[in-house]
């Protein structure tokens, strides 16, 4: 049977829809960037000693971040800081943690995330411990030109609670729903 020009009209409307869904797809983003230890400072911390085993607390935290130095960007705009709120659930160090994070960029519009995290705490051979954690984070929408912004951003982190020293480097991908 030969195809009629109405399914030969057909099947070009259906290709050329396809095409064009394929321009309407979000178009992703890459960031990527360290946070350094001089950058960061814990505002807050409060541990509670759980009881069950030794060294296992579970703590709340606030930590704050700044850039002065080669800043992440969203969408070309700069990070200037970076504010995060959480917990940890550990034992000597190991353990889950979550957080909720604000990046707030220089033209006063804001990113926000939510963390899980598992961290691990191991004695070098010198005595000394090596706290690291491996976090990804769901970027959840933004504000100004960033609402509806979605993508997902993985971080490695070396850090002490105790002396404040907390540095990562970070990698992902991002995307404004329509």
């Amino acid at each position: 049977m030969k195809p009629n020009i109405l399914d030969t009209l057909i099947l070009g409307l259906a290709l050329s829809l396809l095409a064009a869904s394929d321009g309407l797809a979000q178009e992703k983003h890459r960031i990527s960037g360290r946070m350094l230890a001089e950058n960061t400072k814990y505002t807050q911390q409060y541990a509670i000693d759980i009881g069950d085993v030794p060294g296992h607390q579970l703590r709340v935290f606030e930590m704050h971040r700044t850039f002065p130095k080669d800043p992440p960007k969203f969408l070309d705009v700069a990070v200037k800081e970076l504010w995060i709120r959480g917990y940890s659930d550990y034992i000597d160090l190991n353990g889950r943690a979550g957080e909720y994070s604000i990046f707030v960029l220089e033209n006063g519009d804001k990113v926000f995330a939510r963390n899980e995290s598992v961290s691990q705490t191991v004695i070098n051979p010198d005595g000394t411990k090596r706290s690291t954690a491996a976090n990804v984070a769901a970027i959840t929408g933004g504000t100004g030109k960033f609402i509806g912004m979605r993508g997902t951003m993985r971080f490695a982190a070396v850090f002490d609670p105790k002396t404040g020293m907390n540095e990562n480097q970070f990698e992902g991908e991002y995307w404004i729903e329509k």
